[in-house]
């Protein structure tokens, strides 16, 4: 709901919560989880067993799994008092701005507070989609992985802390939001989305704190304050793995964009910062849905413009396992080597193109869906072919809003997200496709991303104000597909140079459901072209 104070309570946990937690951790230093077969998970390098004694190998294996035990160790204390104070600095906060909401409408009860309550655990009636601003919807994914963060780093395995992370979201919203609708909006988006951040900002926080350089080390402190905080007070976080078993890249990138859109009119020329940053862990045989999700990815970026921040993009996405083979070629630099994969995954992308009235929003967690990949490569040449396939729950603001409104039509006694936000909920489904070869340092590549998504249309399922109701209801339908083509070349170990060509195609209709006769229709095309310096820690 519009009070929940995610981000804030994010920024207030550091000094707090973890110093409540930091005792937990004094006798038990479990970090995580994994307990996969045929993996040490120590912080040392692997031993080389052909080089040792026999006896010195055994005494040495039998230190390696009493290591992993420990590892492998849930700390509930822990986790219960880091969890705990994230909702008690969150509550605190949602009271401080229970004067605001009511005098925005926001409560949604009238009479014997008790009876609304019981009510809400006893029937469906009090479960809605809410009218969150758009913000707000990116603080409860942030939320999220603060919630399941609090059991990660306690010893408790990806789908442990997704399930703790369901715990924590309905504690919020049935007990700390007691005068409010319980959302399932917020349900959705703090449970899946939180996991898939938090999972991804845990990795990366592990792999950035191994890497030398002052954004590296800064970033890692951001991505999980409650390991960072704990460090500070000498209770160090063992790593999660042996990291000579994974494959990482982080890099940042900036550049300079032309973007042009055909029927609106309208162009502009960007400065953009990024970053990217994926973990590979399938060679450390972490490959398994009793484990580790085995390969995380993110990229986040920023454009801006004389007008001011025109873009940002995020995208984060998880391979929660999979079944493949690898085969490896001779010793002949032209012997080939192949390998493929196929597994569910998991991701969510938040994305706003634009100014004001042409801004293309939209967030999307994409719930389950399935990866699939092969690469074919000898010493000289590798070609690498992707795809994933979700479905998706997503926030989109109507492509053909623009239209709508120009028709001297409104968004009042409508849905009430899109008066009050802008924006409204939708399913659908993400596909993407993509293409990379390479020869020695110069790689040719082209990605495909198609999207669709049609309105959740249930009166009774929406939040609906006295003093707004839904007299006259819209259905709309968008259709987003990305085409891009890029040449890169590797200057140097460190440095990429690239020159990058994207289309966007956008299209969206609004019918009237109350009065049919309402109908609004928008297609646009938008050409982007970029050059982009990439530095790889």
């Amino acid at each position: 709901m519009k009070a929940t104070p995610p981000v804030i309570a994010a920024s207030l946990l550091g000094g707090v919560s973890l110093l409540l937690s930091a005792p937990a951790l004094a006798d038990t230093q479990p970090q995580v989880v994994e307990t996969l077969p045929l993996v040490t998970q120590t912080d040392r390098p692997v031993i080389d067993s052909a080089s040792l004694a026999s006896e010195r190998d055994a005494s040495v294996e039998k230190e390696a799994l009493s290591e992993k035990e420990a590892l492998s160790e849930k700390n509930w204390w822990g986790a219960t008092l880091e969890l705990s104070t994230v909702l008690v600095l969150g509550e605190l906060l949602y009271k401080t701005g229970s004067d605001a909401m009511e005098d925005d409408f926001d409560y949604e009860i009238d009479g014997n507070p008790a009876e609304f309550f019981y009510d809400r655990l006893t029937t469906g009636a009090s479960w809605k989609y809410d009218d969150n601003d758009i913000g707000m919807n990116w603080g409860h994914a942030y939320a999220g992985a603060l919630y399941y963060q609090a059991f990660r780093n306690h010893g408790f395995n990806y789908y442990e802390s997704t399930l703790g992370t369901f715990a924590a979201s309905t504690i919020w919203e049935v007990f700390a939001e007691y005068k409010e609708v319980v959302s399932i909006n917020d349900q959705i988006v703090t449970t899946w989305g939180g996991a898939v951040l938090g999972e991804s900002l845990y990795q990366f926080t592990e792999m950035l704190a191994a890497k030398e350089g002052w954004l590296p080390t800064g970033l890692s402190y951001l991505f999980n304050p409650s390991r960072t905080v704990r460090g500070w007070f000498g209770y160090p976080s063992p790593n999660r793995f042996d990291r000579s078993q994974t494959q990482d890249s982080f890099s940042v990138y900036t550049g300079v964009r032309y973007a042009s859109k055909d029927k609106a009119d309208v162009s502009s020329t960007m400065a953009m910062l990024g970053m990217r940053a994926a973990i590979d862990s399938r060679e450390g045989k972490y490959d398994s849905l009793s484990g580790t999700p085995s390969r995380v990815e993110m990229m986040m970026e920023t454009a801006v413009s004389q007008e001011g921040v025109e873009e940002w993009q995020m995208a984060t996405q998880l391979l929660l396992g999979s079944h493949g083979r690898k085969h490896k070629g001779g010793e002949l630099a032209s012997d080939w080597s192949h390998s493929f994969y196929v597994g569910p995954s998991t991701g969510m992308e938040y994305t706003s193109l634009g100014l004001e009235l042409d801004e293309d929003f939209y967030a999307v967690v994409n719930l389950l869906g399935l990866s699939m990949g092969a690469n074919w490569s000898n010493q000289d040449i590798s070609i690498d072919l992707r795809g994933d396939l979700f479905g998706d729950f997503a926030m989109v603001k109507p492509f053909a809003t623009k239209e709508y409104l120009s028709q001297g039509r409104h968004f009042w006694g409508t849905k009430s997200v899109l008066w009050e936000g802008e924006y409204g909920y939708a399913w659908g489904h993400t596909f993407n496709l993509s293409l990379e070869a390479s020869y020695r340092n110069l790689l040719l590549g082209m990605k495909l991303k198609s999207q669709r998504w049609s309105s959740i249309n249930d009166k009774e399922n929406e939040r609906t104000p006295q003093w707004n109701p839904n007299k006259s209801d819209l259905d709309f339908d968008d259709a987003r597909d990305r085409y891009e083509i890029y040449l890169s070349y590797g200057i140097s170990d460190d440095l990429t140079l690239s020159l990058h060509h994207e289309r966007i195609d956008r299209s969206g209709e609004i019918h009237g459901i109350d009065t049919p006769g309402i109908y609004s229709r928008l297609d646009d095309t938008e050409q982007r072209s970029w050059l982009q310096l990439d530095y790889h820690y």
